[in-house]
């Protein structure tokens, strides 16, 4: 009686081990893409400036580099993945495509800046990653210069 005891409790604290690292492991999942996050969701719905979105493009850009974000040979594109990539794109008017940060960074800030120095830009779009819920994806319009 008492070794079947001991068999059942030890079961019994296993599984509680088990169960308790699971929800740590979300909870501390969670807690990493909410901090994640914060950097870009000020920006959702809000005018911004040239300077800010400059600042936005080389932060995804930086973060994308640090994640380890791949980009196919000889393509200036990250290729976007299901947990940690992040995309940026730009619309500067309805006759114009998007625009990805991909080709923004690669003129060069300075060169957007002097183009843009007056123009406001909305965060129009938002999409997150399922599998981490952390921000993919931001579009953002040209709204006046």
């Amino acid at each position: 009686m008492k070794k079947t005891f001991v068999i059942i409790l030890t079961i019994f604290i296993i599984l509680l081990a088990i169960v308790s690292y699971y929800v740590y492991n979300i909870k501390r999942l969670s807690s990493i893409a909410k901090n994640y996050n914060k950097t870009y969701e000020p920006y959702i719905n809000s005018e911004i400036s040239s300077a800010d979105l400059i600042t936005i493009i080389n932060k995804a850009v930086d973060d994308n580099e640090k994640n380890g974000v791949l980009k196919p040979k000889n393509s200036i594109y990250y290729e976007e993945n299901d947990e940690n990539s992040i995309k940026i794109e730009v619309t500067f008017s309805e006759e114009h495509a998007n625009v990805p940060m991909e080709a923004i960074e690669q003129q060069g800030s300075a060169n957007f800046m002097q183009a843009f120095q007056t123009a406001l830009f909305k965060c129009t779009k938002v999409e997150y990653h399922q599998k981490t819920n952390r921000i993919k994806y931001l579009h953002f319009e040209y709204t006046q210069n």
